[in-house]
């Protein structure tokens, strides 16, 4: 790590993070949370973007919003965390290199879960990316339109009637988290009866 990031980060842990939205076991040292974002980073190098990270530690309630926030852009101003174009986060090779010797001071529990919180926001983005959910107002409710594809072919098409913009919503919201899902549900309960 270079000088500017030593002097954001000091070596003796402290609970000093905000602990709003955060479930126990969460991370309460704001340099526990600086490590997990350079985990992160450096395990997932070029596929996670700052958004991604922040939306998935949070969701995950590992660490407060406004902590991972802070330590994202305060990692890349410091130039541990290099930011693409495309605006996916990496680290040097010598960076990757020193979080893989000090990955061990944050609990296997919390490595796990940030990682798979990631893989699940990135998910959910591709999914967004990929198919489609239209919710139309009708007489009487919504018709929400289901639509599971991939680049050339719709492998369904499926309309759904509810009856308030919430329950609209929620269908729309469980299908773009695993349409794969929806779909293989429905081909099963077609061809197993």
């Amino acid at each position: 790590m270079n000088e500017n990031t030593e002097k954001i980060i000091e070596p003796k842990m402290r609970f000093d993070a905000f602990m709003a939205n955060v479930k126990d076991g969460g991370l309460r040292s704001v340099s526990s949370i600086y490590m997990l974002v350079c985990y992160i980073v450096a395990n997932m190098n070029k596929r996670v973007s700052a958004a991604t990270i922040i939306e998935a530690v949070n969701d995950a309630m590992i660490a407060n919003y406004f902590e991972i926030s802070d330590a994202v852009n305060k990692l890349i101003k410091a130039g541990t965390i290099n930011e693409g174009d495309d605006k996916m986060l990496y680290m040097d090779e010598q960076d990757v290199k020193e979080i893989a010797l000090i990955e061990k001071d944050l609990p296997l529990t919390i490595r796990q879960r940030s990682i798979k919180a990631c893989q699940k926001v990135i998910a959910r983005e591709s999914y967004k990316r990929e198919n489609k959910v239209i919710c139309e107002q009708v007489d009487g409710g919504y018709k929400v339109h289901l639509k599971v594809s991939d680049n050339t072919t719709d492998f369904m098409n499926l309309e759904l009637f509810a009856v308030t913009d919430t329950q609209a919503e929620l269908i729309k919201d469980k299908f773009i988290s695993d349409p794969a899902a929806v779909y293989e549900t429905l081909i099963d309960a077609i061809f197993n009866n």
